[in-house]
């Protein structure tokens, strides 16, 4: 038994074999520590200028609005030039500005103006880097490995959110932020050079076309294949419903169970599910991946649920492991079955939409759900919550187009034809 352990580990491991692969993802493992110390080094430069929970909140909005704005930009961009190098750009601009940050901090100047500048550059580099990179990874490790290569992202990306906040909130009490800043800077430099490592990717032979032509050329490939579509409806409805976790869930943490502490807990469980989630995805290759990726999906509705039950805490922070391990299995199945299908050449743009129109739902959300708990209480927005999260994931297993897409072991489409892997670099 334990020989055969070895050898599946050894198998689901596969593209670490691969040298692109390897030298691409250590290098996405050291920038992700770098994004997951971005929120809590942001928050406490805040705090320490004397800004409050306005100026904070301001600060992150313009960071996510930019990002949203360059994710479209950036998907283009990614289609016409080599994603490596737009990841390398990106990548140094992160570089830069949270070097920037440092040095501003460190002299007494890192006003919230300053840091609201700061997050817009970083959101926009993150907008561009987010694209190249879902575009990327076919030429890295091939159809057949998609899946195993996006678990292994999904896993590192997990351990950094559960990383990147602890070393941050460490060192911000013994040296302050502006040495989180240079850290967080230097993770970027890793990540560049990482990039520059790489072979020249495939030359697309895009230019020509318009700006606004090739963002309507990505919008048709979407509306093109219903399951796409049909699937970025259904993810923006979760993300939606789900935004009543994260608005509801520490308030309730506080008025039952004593506190930030409490609502700690219940976020380390939701880490702990991600990470699980990343080595389930890994072994785990269903024959309808979207179909048993959205059947997985509904079952996250029920952090949701306990909430509503009045559920004691321990349930809440199991309920938010098992949530957090259903959207890791199916964002990898979704990530892993748009790079199998969908053109490389337009691939950024299809995955630029894909993030803008699933995300944009959750500043929605938390701008309404105030008002709406307001008007018919918190009981009820935890259920028409409850209700957006598991009822659409379980309609769109119905449809034929979505029953349609198989895993890589079948052909789903055409395959689009080899093009010359000659680039300038």
């Amino acid at each position: 038994m334990a020989a055969t352990a070895v050898i599946s580990l050894h198998q689901d491991l596969r593209p670490l074999r691969i040298r692109e692969f390897r030298i691409f993802w250590v290098g996405h493992a050291v920038s992700c520590l770098g994004d997951g110390m971005v929120p809590l080094v942001t928050a406490f430069a805040v705090i320490g200028q004397g800004g409050g929970a306005v100026e904070l909140g301001t600060v992150l909005a313009v960071g996510m609005l930019c990002r949203l704005v360059a994710t479209l930009i950036g998907g283009v961009v990614a289609d016409r030039l080599p994603r490596r190098r737009v990841m390398a750009c990106a990548d140094g601009v992160r570089c830069l500005s949270q070097l920037s940050l440092g040095v501003l901090a460190a002299t007494g100047h890192g006003s919230a103006l300053v840091l609201a500048v700061g997050n817009a550059v970083y959101g926009i580099a993150a907008g561009f880097h987010g694209p190249a990179s879902k575009g990327l990874m076919p030429s890295l490790v091939g159809k057949e490995l998609l899946q195993q290569a996006a678990a292994l992202q999904s896993l590192v990306r997990s351990a950094s959110m559960i990383a990147g906040p602890v070393v941050a909130g460490m060192l911000i009490p013994l040296v302050g932020t502006k040495a989180v800043y240079f850290l967080d800077s230097g993770t970027f430099a890793v990540n560049f050079v990482a990039l520059l490592m790489l072979p020249a990717a495939t030359a697309r032979g895009m230019r020509g076309q318009s700006f606004a032509a090739d963002l309507v050329q990505g919008w048709s490939e979407i509306v093109s294949r219903r399951w796409v579509a049909a699937n970025l409806v259904v993810h923006a409805l979760w993300n939606f419903g789900m935004a009543v976790f994260f608005v509801l869930g520490p308030v309730l943490a506080q008025q039952r169970f004593g506190g930030a502490a409490a609502w700690g807990v219940v976020s380390a469980g939701m880490a702990v599910g991600a990470l699980v989630g990343g080595v389930i995805a890994l072994r785990w290759r269903p024959r309808l991946p979207l179909v048993a990726g959205n059947l997985v999906l509904a079952a996250s509705v029920l952090p949701l649920l306990t909430l509503w039950l009045e559920l004691p805490m321990a349930w809440v922070v199991v309920a938010a492991a098992v949530g957090d391990c259903c959207m890791i299995l199916l964002n990898t199945l979704w990530d892993a079955t748009l790079q199998r299908v969908i053109p490389e050449q337009v691939l950024s743009r299809v995955s630029s939409y894909d993030f803008l129109l699933t995300v944009v739902s959750m500043p929605l959300a938390y701008a309404l759900i105030g008002p709406l708990t307001e008007q018919i209480g918190t009981s009820g927005v935890l259920l028409a919550g409850a209700a957006l999260v598991a009822v659409p994931c379980v309609l769109v297993c119905l449809l034929p187009s979505v029953r349609g897409i198989t895993g890589p072991q079948r052909a789903v489409e055409p395959a689009p034809r080899p093009e010359a892997t000659a680039e300038a670099v």
